[in-house]
């Protein structure tokens, strides 16, 4: 029985080693994936973001925290008319995700809300912030509004996804150079099926318009980064686990919205999100899937706008 499971560890492996030769992949430009890239450098880090200015004076900063899998860029749409209504937007790749750091055996970990909370800082010293987070994002906007409360001024989470901790003897399993490398081979291969891409984006976001009409590079091409599926594995190991009880500590304005029609978070993970986050304000938009930031970004941006007129005037 070992000497088959053996056997079949080395097939995969050998075909992993086989595409990677004979299909073409073409990788991501990391110095300057866009014109007004920017990087902030901690220890072994470097974060991409980008900053969306209003025309006028800022009204306030709001951080945007996308979700697994993507970019900054999720939140692009929903930046520009926030910074159009006035308020500077930062889109941040958060590590091993977009432009940012991937991480491997040879990097010295940094937690992922100590990296956001060090470029807060250093965008804005001791200023307030208004966190965005989509999914993945809205988990790490959570942690970091129970660490820094006074650095928090309100949370606006789409669809946010819980991180739940991982047993620690299946951590050096799924960090290992062929998990990381399996997982590389099928994004790789994965991303240049342009008809199974839109697949996965309508099961995302639940409108085939949207999805066929998407600008598939937006997401395709930061997949290509070298070293993006091992990343995304010592992510999954290391992240933070969502504190349900210092959740229902928090006191600064939250608003919560989602689809009707996700199919990624569960109901269980969002009545216990609901019930940790009791005082929240709630948004049920019908018809949207858990990438409603991309596909409601003109709803949801209005939505927005008038909450935190409300709270923050």
């Amino acid at each position: 029985m070992k000497q088959t499971g053996l056997k079949f560890l080395s097939v995969l492996l050998s075909l992993a080693l086989l595409f990677s030769l004979v299909v073409p992949a073409a990788a991501a430009d990391l110095a300057t994936p866009f014109e007004d890239s920017r990087f902030y450098h901690q220890g072994d880090y470097s974060i991409h973001y980008r900053v969306i200015e209003p025309e006028g004076e800022s009204k306030g900063n709001i951080l945007c925290l996308h979700g697994f899998m993507y970019s900054g860029e999720s939140f692009a749409p929903m930046a520009q008319l926030l910074s159009e209504a006035g308020y500077t937007c930062v889109l941040v790749d958060l590590p091993n995700f977009g432009y940012s750091t991937r991480e491997n055996a040879g990097t010295e970990l940094i937690e992922r809300e100590a990296l956001v909370e060090g470029l807060m800082e250093e965008l804005a010293p001791g200023e307030g912030w208004i966190l965005a987070g989509q999914s993945m994002g809205g988990g790490v906007a959570l942690n970091i509004a129970c660490e820094k409360p006074e650095a928090v001024q309100a949370l606006l989470l789409y669809a946010p996804a819980p991180v739940n901790g991982l047993p620690d003897g299946v951590r050096g399993l799924l960090t290992s150079d062929f998990m990381g490398g399996m997982l590389s081979f099928m994004i790789k291969i994965a991303v240049q099926m342009s008809c199974l891409v839109r697949l996965m984006m309508y099961m995302a976001t639940m409108d085939w318009t949207y999805s066929q009409a998407y600008n598939l590079p937006t997401l395709t091409d930061p997949l290509t980064v070298e070293g993006t599926g091992l990343g995304m594995m010592y992510m999954v190991t290391t992240a933070r686990p969502t504190d349900y009880e210092a959740l229902a500590g928090l006191e600064m304005p939250i608003l919560l919205a989602r689809g009707d029609r996700d199919m990624v978070v569960s109901g269980a993970m969002s009545e216990a999100m609901d019930a940790a986050l009791a005082s929240a304000e709630k948004v049920t938009v019908e018809g949207a899937g858990h990438m409603l930031n991309e596909t409601h970004a003109e709803l949801l941006s209005e939505q927005a706008l008038a909450f935190l007129a409300q709270h923050l005037g």
